[in-house]
């Protein structure tokens, strides 16, 4: 089977999981994930013109055009562009942000998808990556379950990350970890720390009916890069 279609067929399955609303619900806590770490650690709005490459079912940028600051626009390979191969159908520098949530790891050769960002960025303009924190060298934090998504292919890590978009001339501005609905106070602990916590809270933040404190299991990265230019 081919890979767009075999991420075409992922996706619906997936989607079959949720109803309209669920799925808005999800991104919305992406969303208040999104801006605490923007206000609280790179110390700057969460604003701007936006696109989420990526974008599956368009739900996040349904979330994100509701807010008034915010224009965004989502590119997904259901939608016919290859991000290995194809140049993006924007202008150079008309975005403020680009989003790859659940993306990166989807994509065999990063290498075009990563100068076609760096050209419709504007010089200052921040790359986020969500992605699973493959380190192989401590399994505490690791993602273990990676290759249960038949559609990931390349992981990485915080060293391999960081080393890949120095090649390409971003600039790095955080790493750490994956969670919504926590204090931007775990964001200012050592990173490593951060992935431990991640690790050993007992329960996800989607479970109800639990202590917000014992909530918030992930070995998911947060990846912040500038574009210099």
């Amino acid at each position: 089977m081919k890979k767009d279609l075999l991420i075409k067929k992922y996706n619906e399955d997936w989607r079959k999981k949720f109803n309209e609303k669920g799925r808005l619900q999800l991104q919305q806590r992406a969303l208040y994930a999104f801006k605490n770490l923007f206000n609280n650690i790179l110390h700057e709005p969460f604003e701007g013109n936006i696109v989420d490459v990526g974008c599956g079912d368009g739900a996040l940028v349904e979330v994100f055009n509701q807010e008034d600051k915010i224009n965004a626009k989502g590119i997904d390979i259901n939608g016919g562009v290859n991000f290995e191969t194809d140049p993006l159908p924007y202008k150079d520098n008309e975005f403020d942000i680009a989003i790859m949530y659940s993306v990166i790891e989807h994509i065999y050769g990063p290498d075009n998808i990563l100068s076609e960002l760096k050209r419709v960025l504007r010089n200052g303009g921040l790359i986020v990556f969500v992605s699973p924190n493959l380190s192989l060298s401590n399994l505490i934090i690791c993602d273990r379950g990676f290759f249960n998504d038949p559609t990931h292919v390349r992981p990485y890590n915080p060293v391999s990350i960081q080393h890949l978009m120095k090649l390409y001339n971003y600039s790095e501005r955080f790493i750490g970890l994956w969670t919504v609905r926590k204090s931007a106070f775990i964001w200012k602990l050592p990173m490593q720390l951060q992935f431990y916590i991640g690790a050993l809270l007992p329960f996800r933040g989607t479970v109800s009916l639990v202590p917000s404190f014992l909530k918030g299991k992930s070995r998911t990265m947060l990846c912040v890069f500038e574009n210099v230019k």
